[in-house]
């Protein structure tokens, strides 16, 4: 692929949360993948802040701020972490939609220190551009427009 065209990809959000995707052999609903990255994100903070009992320098915890001298401490935002920059190889079936549609998947997940809440997001980007629709197929699909083009 063309570098200028890997960069100038639009990655959207998916919301479908029943649309299904296809890595490789796999298949998961988006709500599913997302789940299930959480839970591994959360797993591995639970495992570095058990790990926290037992060697008192854990990763979280030295994560959790950033020491400048024994007055000044700045206290950490979010934990991210992000899928591949140049994406994931999938498939995925919206519901309403008439087949597969080849392209990217990125997943992100983001966890607050403060709140304790991950969140997680999928985004997709199709390797062929949706077909743009013309702002005049709204107008040619009118009954008063089908009537004038009748009349000619």
């Amino acid at each position: 692929m063309d570098e200028k065209v890997a960069i100038n990809r639009s990655y959207e959000t998916l919301d479908g949360d029943d649309d299904v995707l296809l890595l490789g052999q796999a298949t998961f609903t988006v709500r599913h993948l997302k789940e299930l990255a959480a839970s591994k994100f959360d797993y591995m903070l639970f495992y570095l802040e058990a790990e926290k009992e037992s060697r008192k320098q854990s990763i979280y915890y030295w994560m959790q701020s950033l020491s400048i001298n024994e007055e000044t401490k700045i206290r950490a935002g979010d934990i991210n972490w992000k899928s591949p920059q140049e994406g994931i190889d999938c498939q995925i079936l919206k519901i309403g939609s008439r087949g597969w549609q080849k392209g990217k998947l990125k997943i992100e997940v983001n966890r607050s220190f403060h709140s304790a809440q991950t969140q997680t997001s999928i985004k997709f980007c199709p390797d062929e551009p949706p077909e743009q629709k013309s702002p005049l197929d709204d107008i040619r699909q009118s009954e008063e427009y089908k009537k004038l083009s009748n009349n000619n």
